[in-house]
């Protein structure tokens, strides 16, 4: 808390710059010069009055030690100025892997309900769209998608029009297309119609269509999920950081980017009146790529993704907007299960969530309460390369199914293991209800299918099946 308290303050008054990466610091005169587009429909008046609009902003690969106000080292000077001016969560979490992670976000449910395959989301699902476009909102989601099917196995998932979403603007809308780049030289499909890009850069053009977005429907309420394309590999040079060399460096400047986006949206919402009646909330979908070692209040962070340990599950989380606490931090634990009937609430019918695995922030962020969940539970089987587990955990203790006790430092990211001899007091009660937890969540078996497209071919282990064990092939790796 005394950190923050103190990085406010830096926020109100100068930025600190020293010891940021190269590509950090290259981004730093064009980010803050650059300009947004400018506002449509100028003559009509923004709404002011009315269940407030809710823009959901989620990072890819974007673990918790990537953002400047968690102790991060990299530049992010606007999502840093979300979290001072609003609240900012310590103890939020997403499934370690993409695909788990959308659906049970979306949906509100634990993966063991409704996660059948990776890039994939079965038709007839409700969604946090569904909920909002009920709830009497106009829907848009700009960025990445990757719910329609993975391209191995022969599923057609959802569509974002069944999904909820009335208007769309996105990447990997079909797996194994001609889908292009996520980022220079993009492909994307408006509403379903597909278009290469010979020139550009993708964050660039989901940015412009969700700024468009919001000031053709200030008159309404909007729910807007910008589901960014930033920061995942490949490590790329951005318009702000083409000097960037080697991995570390660009992703450096792909994060300040993505930071760069979030201040474009913000200012946004200012020009045209919104900034009062809006509650945007920031956070990522699983860890940092592995390949990433970053600094966060002088420890090294290895990013943790696909692994199902904290640092492949903490992610950052700062809401901001009418009703939510301002300049606060809070240590309530957050599932992405819990997004779906904190949408609902916001709208002012928690009645459309319906019964789902989540609960609602809403309380905790309005500072009605401190906390309104106990622990986490996660079936963790992606079906893709991972190894799949079944784990809880509250915000400093996790329980393994395999039996693996250990206690958890949000901060540096490590994992002890506490033996049964040294299972006592605190431990011993944190034990016990998590082992409750695992014991009476009936999930069923774990998915052990790893290798979706290796269906057909030769195993490199005769024992088992080539889609468990593998074929010594991989795909591009679009994940």
């Amino acid at each position: 808390m005394q950190r923050f308290t103190k990085f406010c303050a830096a926020i109100a008054a100068t930025s600190v710059l020293a010891g940021l990466p190269q590509g950090a610091l290259a981004a730093r005169p064009k980010a803050e010069a650059a300009q947004a587009p400018r506002p449509v429909n100028a003559g009509v008046p923004a709404r002011t009055s009315g269940p407030p609009n809710v823009i959901l902003i989620l990072a890819d690969d974007l673990g918790v030690e990537g953002i400047n106000a968690y102790g991060g080292e990299y530049y992010t000077p606007n999502v840093d100025r979300l979290a001072a001016q609003g609240t900012l969560f310590q103890n939020a979490h997403a499934t370690p892997l993409c695909s788990p992670s959308r659906t049970r976000l979306m949906t509100g449910q634990e993966n063991w309900r409704n996660y059948e395959a990776f890039g994939y989301l079965a038709p007839g699902q409700r969604t946090f769209g569904n909920v909002m476009k009920d709830a009497g909102y106009v829907t848009g989601m700009f960025g990445k998608w990757q719910l329609m099917g993975n391209g191995f196995d022969g599923r057609v998932g959802i569509t974002p029009e069944a999904a909820g979403f009335d208007e769309s603007y996105l990447w990997q809308l079909q797996a194994l297309t001609a889908k292009g780049s996520r980022y220079w030289g993009p492909t994307r499909a408006y509403n379903g119609n597909p278009k290469i890009n010979e020139e550009g850069f993708g964050p660039d053009l989901d940015s412009d269509m969700a700024l468009d977005f919001i000031s053709r429907h200030k008159d309404k309420p909007f729910f807007l999920y910008y589901s960014m394309v930033l920061v995942h590999n490949p490590f790329v040079q951005t318009p702000d950081s083409m000097t960037a060399k080697g991995n570390k460096d660009r992703f450096s400047g792909m994060v300040t980017y993505m930071d760069r986006k979030v201040g474009d949206l913000m200012q946004r919402l200012k020009d045209e009146g919104l900034d009062k009646n809006t509650v945007v909330i920031f956070t990522g979908d699983n860890g940092t790529n592995r390949q990433i070692t970053s600094t966060r209040d002088g420890y090294a962070i290895q990013g943790g993704k696909g692994r199902p340990t904290i640092n492949g599950t903490h992610v950052p989380f700062i809401a901001w907007g009418p009703g939510v606490g301002q300049h606060k931090v809070s240590d309530a634990l957050v599932d992405f299960a819990d997004m779906l009937p904190t949408f609902a609430d916001i709208a002012g019918k928690p009645q459309l969530a319906g019964k789902v695995d989540g609960v609602s922030q809403w309380p905790v962020m309005e500072g009605k309460a401190s906390s309104v969940r106990q622990n986490i539970f996660m079936h963790y089987a992606p079906q893709w390369v991972h190894k799949p587990v079944r784990f809880a955990f509250d915000a400093t203790w996790k329980l393994y199914g395999d039996g693996r006790f250990v206690s958890m430092n949000p901060v540096s990211g490590v994992e002890t293991e506490v033996p049964s001899a040294q299972r006592k007091g605190e431990a011993a009660r944190h034990y016990a209800a998590l082992r409750k937890v695992l014991d009476e969540t009936k999930d069923g078996p774990l998915n052990p299918e790893r290798f979706p497209w290796c269906e057909g071919y030769p195993s490199v282990d005769p024992a088992q099946p080539s889609t468990v064990a593998g074929c010594g092939r991989t795909p591009s790796g679009d994940e």
